[in-house]
């Protein structure tokens, strides 16, 4: 029990040395661009993971609230949520990276290092957004309805049933798809899937690209983007449904795809787990030719491994359209999303609940990254400073072997006196 726990001490301890020792070697940075690193990593932590007017490293954890008697009251700092919390923001951005690193761990558990989330992604959302006007124009055509806004609650009741979810489904079946041609050349043409998949992403992102800017394109705009999605097809941020009077969602667009992702992350997590065919993929990681010898058919566990993990990243293209941005814009597939959300599986050693945990805190990190450049630091920086703490992160072997010396060194000094005393009374 002893070593179990030390064991879960030393794996827990590791992001954490990782992100202070990345905001050590990043504070040489900061003193170049001519600030104090103490003042941008409390801007940057502030603006990432504090309530509104948080100033420093405690108001992380407990904010001084003055009302206007003049009476100050201390609030726990996550859950104070006046004008609104950068922790919702972390939950919206979080939700993609969450799929997206899930989509990645699929691949990996089955030993397929498949880095085509991104690809994947950018076409299940754009799949998304064109079925997020046509189903409903097809709706209204077949009801006769010329004016949405007075067509009948039935028909729209139904409608916010049906389309976001054929959408999504739409979304996953095409990046399942697209999963699967990487799969496919891999069992069949013994073609590297991390090649493929860098290929099937530029492919995809020029596609969607073109898309963008003549077939789908919806006005002369100077920016290229599609028509917006009907009403039927939105995935109702909190603010606007559930919990419109929780002023801690308050600036997010945070909704129902962070339980989707949720879900998603419990089922993932069960089947790998749980079920016959995730101890086939798990088992075919190891060794593919162990497994064949076994009796586990390798190639139908990674061919499936494919699809499950082409679906979870349509389904993160899907939620960022119908949840969040409504429309696609160029631009939106060189975003670099997917990628994102392999370094959060990378980061998080394929862990279903840290994935979740780092996923949000990514989320948050990049938020305070990029508002460093209200503080007259360059934006660049907090790039250098995610860059630096994943390069620390991957070098786990190094930290475990060093927090393993320190250790050692340090017990026989503490069991010293006491064998001492022993040696002495026999």
């Amino acid at each position: 029990m002893a070593k179990r726990l030390r064991n879960l001490f030393e794996s827990a301890s590791i992001p954490l040395i990782a992100v202070l020792l990345g905001l050590l070697v990043s504070s040489l940075f900061v003193v170049l661009a001519g600030s104090d690193p103490i003042q941008a990593y409390q801007r940057m932590f502030c603006e990432g993971f504090g309530p509104r007017g948080c100033e420093t490293f405690g108001h992380l954890l407990f904010f001084p609230v003055t009302d206007e008697a003049g009476t100050t009251t201390t609030q726990f700092a996550p859950t104070y949520g006046a004008g609104g919390h950068p922790l919702s923001i972390n939950l919206e951005r979080g939700t993609v990276l969450i799929l997206t690193a899930l989509s990645a761990m699929v691949a990996f558990q089955a030993g397929m290092f498949s880095i085509g989330m991104d690809g994947q992604l950018v076409l299940g959302a754009v799949v998304a957004a064109f079925l997020g006007y046509w189903i409903p124009d097809q709706f209204y055509a077949l009801a006769g309805v010329v004016d949405p806004e007075a067509a009948p609650q039935g028909l729209l009741f139904i409608m916010r049933l049906l389309v976001p979810a054929l959408c999504i489904i739409a979304a996953m079946l095409i990046g399942a798809f697209y999963s699967w041609i990487a799969g496919y050349l891999k069992v069949k043409l013994n073609v590297n899937e991390l090649i493929s998949t860098i290929i099937l992403n530029a492919i995809a992102v020029q596609l969607v690209t073109w898309l963008i800017n003549f077939p789908l394109r919806s006005d002369f705009n100077n920016v290229a983007r599609t028509r917006r999605i009907d009403d039927t097809a939105w995935l109702v941020p909190f603010t606007r449904g559930l919990l419109p009077d929780v002023e801690w969602f308050s600036g997010s667009r945070t909704g129902i795809g962070i339980i989707l992702a949720l879900i998603a992350a419990l089922l993932v997590g069960f089947y790998l787990w749980r079920t016959i065919g995730g101890y086939e993929q798990r088992m075919t990681r190891g060794s593919r030719l162990f497994a064949r010898f076994g009796g586990i058919p390798g190639d139908q566990a990674a061919l499936r491994a494919m699809l499950i993990s082409g679906a979870l990243s349509g389904l993160a293209g899907a939620i960022q359209i119908l949840g969040v941005e409504r429309r696609v814009v160029d631009g939106f597939a060189a975003s670099g999303l997917g990628f994102d959300g392999v370094l959060v599986a990378i980061l998080a050693r394929e862990s279903i609940f840290g994935i979740i945990l780092v996923g949000i805190f990514f989320a948050g990190l990049e938020q305070g990254a990029v508002n460093l450049q209200f503080g007259n630091l360059p934006r660049q920086l907090g790039g250098i400073i995610i860059a630096f703490i994943i390069l620390f992160n991957s070098m786990e072997d190094f930290l475990r072997r060093s927090i393993t010396q320190v250790r050692e060194r340090l017990l026989p000094r503490r069991l010293g006196p006491a064998s001492a005393t022993d040696g002495a009374s026999s």
